[in-house]
């Protein structure tokens, strides 16, 4: 396989996700903080602030970084937003990969994928269904005959 990058429809679902917590998160604070005008708007404010940096910094820069790949007999995979975080398993560890779709990701045909090692998961979020389906199949060929039986 070749390096792999997440698809926009990602970016484009953790921007609805996050647009939906400030959202309710502001209107949840109108409801309590009523009587509190300076609160109220102090809360606004931070809620803002967070949104715009998910919105604009964050999620942008966790797309642009996230990239994973099979290097000879190994699973890698680069990400970090602020810091840069390689993350090897071997594919003789893997004792089985899990497809992960919730309600918000099936209509932009995104799955996320839970690889389990010996040790330690991880945690491949919004891939194409199409390529997470593909690395299952990969990860689960590329076990030895008779393991895990």
């Amino acid at each position: 396989m070749n390096k792999t990058i997440l698809p926009s429809r990602a970016l484009l679902l953790w921007r609805i996700r996050t647009a939906l917590l400030a959202f309710l998160a502001s209107f949840l604070l109108t409801l309590l903080l009523s009587d509190f005008p300076f609160l109220l708007r102090l809360f606004f404010i931070l809620i803002g602030v967070v949104f715009l940096f998910f919105f604009c910094i964050y999620y942008p820069l966790k797309k642009i970084k996230f990239i994973y790949f099979f290097h000879g007999e190994q699973l890698i995979v680069d990400g970090g937003v602020f810091y840069n975080r390689r993350r090897v398993i071997p594919l003789d560890n893997i004792q089985y990969v899990t497809l992960l779709r919730t309600p918000d990701m099936l209509p932009f045909g995104l799955a996320s994928v839970m690889v389990h090692s010996v040790g330690t998961s991880l945690y491949l979020p919004c891939l194409r269904f199409c390529d997470a389906q593909q690395l299952q199949e990969y990860c689960v060929r590329r076990k030895k005959p008779g393991e895990g039986e």
